[in-house]
């Protein structure tokens, strides 16, 4: 089809098809006699899937990557999910100023300038501090997606008891799981997104009980790849219980002056170990507990 019947068929106009063009967002082919573009109905499903980004609001260059298939629709929808979230709040400030502005009947001779630019200047300052926590959650949340931990009924020690763990975990939670791979590191998907499972076993009440370890298999995402605000907030995530461990120490030897003497540093480390230790062997064996937790989708 012509660009006409591609405007026609996508909703978007031929100037805008053009600039997409352009823009190195779609490479219709030409008619060889006489060198007119010629869509086909992958290339109006490409402009369809153009224009609901843009109505979704994702930034042009955003878009190509999407395209050409270097970076997922779900994780570039939760990039697009958080920016909105960030404008929304922004809007919302803006909305109350303009209340005050409206309740108070404030005329512009009589507007204290500095004023509202102090409390916009704060309310920005506010912004700043739940963006932060906002990436924080952000953080979390890919986290518990990256792996998640349960206990099954079974003690898995073939790979069937480990299908059979897999499947009446998934009816627990009710999700859509799927094996791929048998085996005692088996594959699966849940909706569609493949993990792999490991078994580890940990002590309770002296008795060896299994621990099933879900890991995303996705080459793509690496929480380590992410930016340096976000591998900090992750670092002060895994590392809470070892900092938690070394302040009660500190908190306890600095007033008694006894981080001068050998059994007192002696006991700040043994806190700190016991701090990492902590940390390992919960982010290993109970990260994202699935047994309390749902599945984050």
């Amino acid at each position: 089809m012509n660009i006409k019947q591609a405007s026609d068929a996508s909703g978007i106009s031929s100037r805008n098809i053009r600039y997409y063009e352009q823009a190195g967002l779609l490479c219709p082919a030409r008619d060889p006699q006489n060198d007119y573009r010629t869509y086909t109905e992958q290339d109006i499903r490409t402009l369809k899937l153009i224009r609901m980004l843009r109505m979704l609001g994702v930034p042009l260059e955003e878009i190509r990557p999407i395209l050409q298939g270097e970076v997922p629709l779900y994780r570039a929808a939760e990039q697009q999910a958080q920016r909105l979230q960030q404008q929304a709040q922004e809007l919302e400030a803006a909305r109350r100023f303009c209340c005050q502005l409206q309740e108070n009947h404030t005329e512009t001779a009589s507007l204290d300038v500095d004023a509202c630019l102090a409390h916009m200047q704060t309310t920005a300052a506010d912004g700043w501090f739940t963006g932060w926590l906002r990436d924080y959650r952000t953080m979390t949340r890919a986290e518990h997606r990256y792996s998640f931990t349960f206990t099954p009924d079974l003690p898995v020690t073939t790979p069937a008891e480990f299908t059979d763990a897999l499947f009446a975990y998934a009816k627990e939670q009710n999700l859509n799981l799927v094996v791929t791979k048998e085996g005692m590191v088996p594959h699966f998907t849940i909706d569609g997104v493949e993990y792999r499972a490991i078994r580890r076993y940990y002590p309770f009440q002296g008795i060896p009980t299994a621990r099933i370890r879900c890991v995303l298999c996705d080459p793509d995402f690496s929480p380590a790849q992410t930016s340096l605000r976000m591998q900090f907030m992750r670092l002060i995530h895994y590392a809470a219980p070892a900092l938690a461990a070394t302040a009660v120490a500190l908190l306890f030897l600095i007033p008694r002056g006894l981080l001068t003497t050998w059994w007192g540093l002696l006991l700040l480390v043994g806190c700190i170990a016991a701090g990492i230790c902590s940390a390992w062997y919960n982010t290993h064996l109970f990260y994202n507990d699935k047994d309390h937790q749902p599945h984050y989708r």
